[in-house]
């Protein structure tokens, strides 16, 4: 059986991401800063699992941060993972839900940078109901993707 620490983290940081996504924004401000945050607790609930599978390969998480960093790692150890392999074919597959995370996330954290003193008005401000409710269940389906991964390699390595 595999050492509890890494396992905790990830199964913490998944929880997050579902109590995140269960909170009703009341407003334009409040919803911006739930979709960011949404969004950060899925990359790291993300990097908790990529440690997760390095560390239970006998890599050293903290030097875990990328999926590169886990498959460069295992590759000069001459290890072989199907979790690893199977978070890489995410990252490959141009219409898997984490490559429309990663293309999203730039749109919600990477806003232009203002030449104001005062940038609040780079959160829109028009009626944005029809957009929040897209990202809202978007976010939804890509945190249940992600449970669902996570699910999967935690029963693998039960298993091992």
């Amino acid at each position: 059986m595999r050492p509890n620490g890494p396992r905790r983290r990830v199964l913490e940081a998944l929880k997050k991401a579902r109590a995140l996504n269960l909170i009703e924004p009341h407003g334009r401000l409040e919803h911006h800063a739930l979709a960011e945050a949404v969004l950060h607790q899925i990359r790291a609930t993300w990097i908790a699992l990529l440690r997760q599978v390095g560390h239970a390969h006998g890599l050293k998480p903290s030097a875990v941060n990328h999926i590169s960093d886990l498959t460069e790692q295992l590759s000069h150890r001459n290890l072989i993972s199907l979790e690893a392999q199977k978070l890489q074919a995410l990252v490959n597959n141009p219409s898997s839900w984490w490559s429309q995370y990663q293309s999203h996330i730039d749109t919600v954290e990477c806003l232009s940078e203002s030449s104001k003193k005062d940038a609040f008005d780079l959160i829109p401000l028009g009626n944005q109901i029809t957009v929040e409710q897209i990202e809202s269940d978007r976010y939804k389906v890509w945190v249940n993707c992600l449970a669902e991964l996570v699910d999967e390699c935690q029963m693998h390595f039960d298993e091992s």
